[in-house]
């Protein structure tokens, strides 16, 4: 008998233990909330889970993070530059030396690792609204 092929999902925590906060997040939320309570399963992807994992695992791996622009003056010109000149100042991506870091990086991953997170979410959203917390009570 063969062992069990291990998942995409096991395999990402294997390789990236970082990701296990993210399973932290959805263990607590999907054991605590109730019928009556508002869990909206995009709300807690788009606002918690989805800036957590993106830098850890899928195509932004690797990437450098950006700076936030300072604002310009007010009422000062605008500046057109080149596409060279705009590319120039970015920093290139970190390459991956390793099979494990390559995979880390793909679609392959991603929907891998995501894909149980959003379903378990989206099974214990009770439809009652954007959101999480206590639903409103009349």
């Amino acid at each position: 008998m063969t062992a069990p092929a291990v998942t995409a999902y096991e395999r990402a925590l294997s390789a990236e233990p970082e990701l296990r906060a993210a399973v932290a997040v959805v263990d607590a939320l999907t054991a605590l909330v109730r019928p009556t309570d508002r869990l909206c399963a995009s709300c807690v992807w788009d606002a918690v889970l989805k800036p957590v994992v993106s830098p850890l695992i899928g195509w932004e791996r690797g990437c450098v993070p950006e700076t936030a622009p300072d604002p310009r003056p007010e009422g000062a010109a605008p500046v057109f530059l080149t596409r060279a000149e705009l590319m120039a100042d970015r920093p290139d991506r970190v390459p991956a030396t390793t099979e494990t870091e390559a995979w880390l990086r793909s679609t392959e991953a991603w929907d891998g690792f995501t894909g149980p997170l959003i379903a378990r979410l989206e099974a214990a959203d009770p439809g009652n609204g954007h959101g999480v917390g206590q639903e409103a009570r009349s």
